[in-house]
């Protein structure tokens, strides 16, 4: 059975992914529900997917995956230096 965080990340890509102009109000609401990295992933496909579909997508959405892809490679780094720090202190 679903979270009900999960649940209410499904409702709003449901939403946004079906409306041809998602509202940033939308958008808003499902970047603060993002939990997993599976989300984000999610979440950034489907603003991609967006863009593909037009000549010449929003600078919102383009905005919005230049910001999604710049936090995830900086949870990415930060993941990266954990690791390090265990391995030290194993080390120790």
């Amino acid at each position: 059975m679903a979270t009900s965080q999960q649940r209410l990340y499904d409702v709003l890509m449901e939403r946004v992914s079906t409306d041809r102009y998602p509202s940033h109000q939308l958008l808003d609401r499902i970047e603060q529900t993002l939990y997993t990295p599976e989300q984000v992933v999610g979440y950034v496909d489907m603003l991609i997917e967006k863009i593909d579909e037009s000549w010449y997508p929003s600078g919102q959405l383009l905005d919005r995956v230049q910001r999604m892809l710049t936090l995830a490679a900086a949870a990415a780094q930060l993941q990266e230096l954990g690791a390090g720090q265990e391995n030290e202190d194993e080390e120790r």
